[in-house]
Parts: structure tokens; C-alpha cells; sequence
């Protein structure tokens, strides 16, 4: 009777599937606001070394054309976790008020996530990190397919301090009291997850917020970095130099587990760097975050599944982030329903099994009036950077569009519109049509008195001309302070306990300053030609009345400071060179935002005898 036993114990062991055959557990990570050109892997700088993150590539596949769907956060996870190009179904911008009352801002509950997906199949599903896809309940990650979660539901975060509110640290709906410095916290938990999950199958979504601003640090990441003369790139060294630490944290728990072979992993940036506010470099590449040149879209972007994929290769064929859920499906076992409508494509076949053509035949974005098509070597845009289109909303088409051979010309300087009216014509028809499947955006950037001005609506100025200015004030455009080419002072005097709304903004998204709090920390924003500049204070107010100050030198040199003590200082990429064409607003920005928040991001206290000084 033992025999038999063992016969039939024999026998069901053969039965069993091979390893080999296993579905891999899948690891995705996402860098933030990490420019083309920041890793060593990409060749492109020295300086900050990123041993971690280049063992991806080292053991796998970078793409050399790898892309993001949107030029910043929120519309690109939305793409990514959705596996469909993000307009849609209107998440075109991050979070904003929405353009019809009632309707919820957030990852449309229509949409099914790779969460979702993976769950379904079996997988034991976590996400750690940023969201920026929505604060209402309905959108927390354990409402869209995660089991757990650890992170922060808003768009950025200090590294430093919890938070507060919505906008607070959580493990599950559960705030978090001390989390540690951010970027280890969110590999600390990701390492402890697939070391509780390690005899299941598992999928950890890791979107960091490195190296999103602000650029606060540990001494300990700084102190590499001693070489570096300029302050603002050091501190974008450390911060870089912890994103790679931690990486390498959840790689060694992948590799001590001896789960390597039996896990998929995925590296990629949100968006181009932004380089003036944070030194985040994009390479040869033009332009940066929030624009559809090459340097918004264009992103690191690395395979790794040792024993499965080559090691070691450099691909040059256009993909997508779109591709990672239908990718990571294939690997999973999971069959693609064609109802789904998914926009990416499996790449497997063409990074495992040989295939030779190009994944996709053409690449498409819309970002309010900025667009881009990609098809071969040939690239029709417009965009901030060629100053063929405005920022924030409004009506998108190919008028006007430049047209660049990416092949020969990968910084998009020589415009051959006019020299290939026919290549002009084939995008723009293919533009045209991909735009016709879309929807208007569900929220658009800003609200209020100079978003009305922008749509043509008339808005009058309710107060003094030369100021002071006090809360709820409004300056139309041909009012407001004429600060374009010269440095000049904004001051104010605030009350209350709020540690996060502006306190004045002039302008928007295209060209504009704001004065604001961010974290309980004074930030003053520029935008000029659409690139942001952002200065953050070294230390969070205390709660009760202060007088606040930023005063920019004819250089871009800025110093802030707090009841007359200096707390910060930095240099604007440029002084802002033509006048804003949106006006002026004081305790809130109602237009299209200037920093990175969503307008109308309304101080809750008071805000008084608000000055603007040129020189």
C-alpha cells in the first residue's frame, strides 16, 4: 500500500506545472518628474550615480523611444493603470474642479485598473506611493483593485513631514504618524509586502514621489554629493541617490527571496524632468514637464525578467506606458477581451520571442492645445517649448504644427513643416482621426475670475489698481502689475493656522508667479514660456500672523523670507519675459494654476495689504 502511495505522489508532482511555467510576480516602478537624461544608464551625466535602477536595464531591456502618455502625473497614471490613452475618458489634466457640478474628480470608476485585472487573476495586489487620481473615498487604491495600500492620495508631498487631512500619509485609511523619509518608507513597505506575499503570486505598484519637488533631504544622501558647488543640483543629487537606495531595497528583497527569475519588473519616469525648478536633466532632448516636446514625453523606461528576457539590450523602437498592462496580462496569463479597448500593446513578443517590427505605428498626445503624433522617425507637435501653443486649456489642432525627424534631429531644432507638406498632411490626418475617439476633459486647469477671462469673458477689476491688496481681490490682465523683464518684490501679511493655499497669483500656466504655502512652507512659483521655477522655504511657519516676502533680483535671484528673516533662496530658469495675460487674484489662484497644485487652492486664512514692487 506504501508503494502505491508513493506512485501516485510521483505522479502528481510530474503533474504539476514547471517552474519554469510559473506566472511571475510583477514589480512596478515609477519615478517621479525624472528626466530622459538623469540615469548613468542613459549616458547623458556622471554625476549622481544610480547603481539600482541601472541593474534593470543591466539585466534587461531599455528603450531608448520609451514614452509617457501625458507630458505630467495624474493623466499618465491614469493611462497607465488603465492600459488606455487617458483623454478618453477626460482625465486630460490633473485633478481639478470639474466642468459640470456633481461630477467626480478622479480615475473614472468606468475605467477597470491593472489592480483591478491582476486581483481577478488570482494576484495578491499592493500599491505604495503617490496617486494624485483622486481624494474622495470612492478613488482610494483599495476601492480600485489594491489589497493594500500605503501612501498619499494628492499630487506631491514633503519627504519630511506627514501631512495633514486628506493629503496625510495612510496605510489603508489609517493616517500614519511617522513615516520616516518618504522615499525609504515607501520601499520599506513594499519590501515588507512581498515578503508576507512571497509563496503567492504578487503585484506591487511602487510609484514614488522622488524626485518631485520639494528637494528635501537626509544629510546622509547630501553628504554623497560634496562635489556638487550648486546647492539646488545637490540636493536633487541626494534625492535621486535615496530613489536608487530604496529601488535597490525592494530589488535585494526580490533577490533574497530568490524570486528573480519569477519576477517581471518595470522602471519608468511619469514625465519629463522639470529641470529649472529641480536640475531633473532631459538630456539632448527639448523642453520639459508639462510640455509635448520631446523632453515632457520622452521617459527612462526598462523590462527586466532574468532567464526570460535578453540582458543587456538597448531597443530603439517607440513604446508606451500604455503597454504595461497588457504586457503584464500576457505574462499573467490573463486574456485580453477586445471589449476592453485597450490602447497598449503586448510587448512580449517583441522582447521575447524575436519579433522585429515596431510594437506600434504611430503614438499619439493631446494636452489641451499642445499635441503630438509620432509615426516612424517623423514627429508632428505643438507645443509650449516651439511657443506654437499655450498651456492649459482650449481648443487643440494641427494648425501651425512643427514637423521634426526625430532620426536626425532627436532635440526637434529644425522645423521641415514647409519642405514636407505631405508628412505634415499624413499626421495631421492621423492626429485628426485619433482626436475624433476622444472626450473634453472631465476638469480642466483653473477656475474662476481669469479662467472666465481666458474664455473670453469679461472680468472687472474690484480693486485698487496699485494695491494694497487684501483677500478676494481681482485684477483683470490689462490691471495688473506690469512685472514682465524686471525683477520685482511681492509681499503680504497672512493670518491664520493654513499650511497649504496661495496667497497671491498673477497669471498662469504659461507665464506667471504665485506666492504660496505648500506643506507649511513659503513657495514662490514662476512660470515662463510654460517651464516652471519654483523657491521653497527651509523651515514651515509657525500658526498665527506673519508678514512674508519674495523678492526676485534682475538676475531671477530669489530670497524669501518671513517677518524679516531670509528662510529660503534660489534662481528662476528666467525673469518672466512678456506680461501676463491672465490678472491678478489674492487668496487664491483662479486661473490656470502657476505652481503645482489645483486651482483655485484657496488660502483658508486671512490674507492682507498685499504689495507688488518692480524694480
Amino acid at each position: 500500500m506504501k508503494s502505491n502511495y508513493m506512485l501516485l505522489g510521483l505522479l502528481a508532482a510530474l503533474a504539476l506545472p514547471a517552474h519554469a511555467e510559473r506566472k511571475p510576480n510583477i514589480l512596478l516602478i515609477v519615478a517621479d518628474d525624472l528626466g530622459w537624461g538623469e540615469l548613468t544608464s542613459q549616458g547623458f551625466t556622471k554625476d549622481i550615480p544610480t547603481p539600482n535602477i541601472d541593474s534593470i536595464s543591466a539585466n534587461g531591456i531599455r528603450f531608448t523611444n520609451g514614452y509617457v502618455s501625458g507630458p505630467y502625473c495624474s493623466p499618465t497614471r491614469a493611462g497607465l493603470l488603465t492600459g488606455r490613452y487617458q483623454q478618453r475618458f477626460g482625465h486630460e489634466f490633473n485633478p481639478g474642479p470639474p466642468t459640470e457640478a456633481n461630477q467626480a474628480v478622479g480615475l473614472s470608476l468606468q475605467e477597470t485598473t491593472i489592480g483591478n485585472r491582476l486581483k481577478s487573476a488570482g494576484y495578491a495586489t499592493g500599491w505604495f506611493g503617490k496617486s494624485h487620481l483622486g481624494s474622495a473615498p470612492e478613488f482610494h487604491p483599495q476601492k480600485r483593485g489594491f489589497d493594500e495600500f500605503y501612501g498619499f492620495l494628492g499630487g506631491a508631498h514633503s519627504y519630511v513631514n506627514t501631512g495633514q487631512g486628506p493629503n496625510g500619509i495612510f496605510h489603508g485609511t489609517e493616517q500614519v504618524k511617522d513615516p520616516g523619509y518618504l522615499t525609504e518608507a515607501f520601499a520599506r513597505e513594499a519590501a515588507s509586502f512581498i515578503e508576507k506575499k512571497k509563496d503567492e503570486q504578487w503585484f506591487v505598484y511602487l510609484p514614488f514621489n522622488a524626485v518631485h519637488a520639494p528637494l528635501e533631504t537626509l544629510e546622509k544622501y547630501e553628504s554623497r554629493f560634496t562635489s556638487i558647488s550648486d546647492p539646488k543640483r545637490r540636493k536633487f543629487a541626494a534625492l535621486l541617490s535615496a530613489l536608487d537606495d530604496s529601488v535597490g531595497t525592494v530589488l535585494n528583497k526580490v533577490r533574497d527571496l530568490k524570486l528573480e527569475e519569477d519576477t517581471l519588473v518595470y522602471f519608468i519616469s511619469d514625465n519629463g524632468g522639470p529641470t529649472p525648478s529641480t536640475t531633473s536633466g532631459n538630456g539632448s532632448l527639448k523642453g520639459y514637464k508639462a510640455q509635448t516636446s520631446e523632453g515632457g514625453i520622452r521617459v527612462p523606461f526598462a523590462i527586466q525578467w532574468k532567464g526570460k528576457i535578453p540582458a543587456g539590450r538597448v531597443d530603439d523602437r517607440p513604446v508606451i506606458q500604455l503597454d504595461l498592462l497588457p504586457t503584464t496580462l500576457a505574462a499573467a496569463g490573463v486574456e485580453v477581451d477586445p471589449g476592453w479597448k485597450l490602447d497598449g500593446v503586448n510587448l512580449l513578443p517583441y522582447i521575447k520571442d524575436g519579433k522585429t517590427e515596431a510594437p506600434h505605428e504611430t503614438l499619439f498626445w493631446r494636452f489641451g492645445q499642445q499635441i503630438a503624433v509620432r509615426k516612424g522617425d517623423w514627429k508632428l507637435v505643438k507645443s509650449v517649448a516651439d511657443e506654437n501653443a499655450r498651456g492649459g486649456a482650449g481648443a487643440a489642432s494641427t494648425e501651425g504644427a512643427k514637423l521634426y525627424n526625430l532620426a536626425n534631429d532627436i532635440g526637434e531644432k529644425n522645423d521641415l513643416a514647409a519642405n514636407h507638406p505631405e508628412k505634415v498632411k499624413e499626421l495631421s490626418d492621423a492626429w485628426n482621426a485619433w482626436n475624433s475617439t476622444l472626450v473634453d476633459p472631465k476638469w480642466t486647469p483653473g477656475a474662476g475670475p481669469r479662467r472666465n477671462a481666458n474664455r473670453g469673458e469679461q472680468v472687472t477689476s474690484n480693486a485698487s489698481h496699485t494695491g494694497p491688496w487684501k483677500s478676494g481681490d481681482v485684477l483683470a490682465g490689462q490691471d495688473s502689475p506690469q512685472i514682465e523683464g524686471k525683477g520685482f518684490t511681492v509681499a503680504a501679511e497672512i493670518d491664520g493656522d493654513a499650511k497649504d493655499g496661495v496667497i497671491v497669483a498673477q497669471g498662469g500656466n504659461a507665464r506667471g508667479y504665485a506666492l504660496h504655502l505648500a506643506e507649511g512652507k513659503l513657495v514662490f512659483s514662476t512660470r515662463n514660456g510654460g517651464e516652471l521655477s519654483s523657491v521653497v522655504a527651509t523651515e514651515a511657519l509657525a500658526t498665527g500672523s506673519h508678514k512674508v516676502q519674495a523678492a526676485v533680483d534682475a538676475a531671477g535671484q530669489v530670497k524669501l523670507s518671513v517677518d524679516g528673516k531670509q528662510v529660503g533662496e534660489g534662481k528662476l530658469a528666467s525673469l518672466i519675459e512678456r506680461r501676463p495675460g491672465e490678472g491678478l487674484t489674492v487668496g487664491n489662484d483662479g486661473g490656470a494654476p502657476v505652481g503645482e497644485y489645483a486651482a483655485p487652492h484657496t488660502f483658508s486664512g486671512k490674507v492682507a495689504n498685499v504689495t507688488v514692487t518692480t524694480l
